[in-house]
């Protein structure tokens, strides 16, 4: 896809999904394999969700399990950033305490190569990041680091609009929704769910729909993520 055209295909996408897709394919031309997004939520600007395309399953299911989110240091630090940094050099900058260089130490371990930590900012300047991830030979020296700023930038928006258009409440779920998703999170299936809930798989899957649609993904592990 041509630089130019990049932003006019942000622009004509209708949900938070294609946008991700878009931006998936862009990066991947550029060689890139994966990258998250970190955004507010939308009632609780300084909690955050995280949409992902491409990062190691693996890695992420075991982020979720142990709620790394609670220790996680890059986020905050890429947020406060105001310019295009390495993840390699962000990392080397950030001061830690003992859990999370144990965290940080299991994140070199995951298999993600360097790659590029980029701040963003919503409409209400609400913080964001994207980490693009790098795993063919791309001298991160010679990357068009103000273009790749201006595609995430221009993404951060074109999601929020969308949210806004579509009256999104992604972090405002029904109690039973939430047992749900907490019981989701820890690896439960629907039939399992329905046991611990005492209520039927049917009533469980209606949840999970519902729930779905209030978060804007399509399947279990980036409901958790959301």
């Amino acid at each position: 896809m041509p630089d130019s055209e990049i932003f006019r295909t942000i622009d004509g996408c209708a949900s938070r999904d294609s946008v991700l897709d878009v931006l998936a394919e862009f990066y991947r031309a550029r060689g890139f394999r994966a990258f998250c997004f970190v955004i507010p939520m939308i009632t609780k600007p300084d909690q955050f969700r995280m949409y992902e395309r491409g990062m190691p399953a693996e890695w992420m299911l075991r982020y979720l399990e142990r709620d790394y989110k609670l220790i996680d240091p890059i986020p905050a630090a890429a947020i406060k950033r105001d310019e295009v940094v390495t993840l390699g050099e962000l990392l080397e900058q950030l001061t830690v305490n003992d859990m999370e260089r144990a965290f940080l130490e299991e994140f070199r371990r995951s298999g993600m190569a360097d790659g590029l930590a980029i701040p963003t900012s919503g409409m209400r300047n609400a913080r964001g990041f994207f980490g693009v991830n790098s795993v063919t030979e791309v001298d991160l020296a010679k990357v068009d680091r103000s273009m790749m700023r201006a595609v995430a930038q221009h993404a951060h928006l074109r999601i929020e609009r969308i949210e806004e258009e579509e009256g999104a409440v992604a972090d405002v779920l029904s109690p039973r929704e939430m047992e749900i998703l907490n019981w989701l999170a820890a690896g439960k299936s629907n039939p399992e769910t329905a046991i611990i809930l005492g209520i039927s798989e049917a009533t469980v899957a209606t949840h999970l729909r519902r729930l779905f649609n209030k978060l804007g993904v399509h399947d279990r592990v980036s409901a958790v993520l959301a």
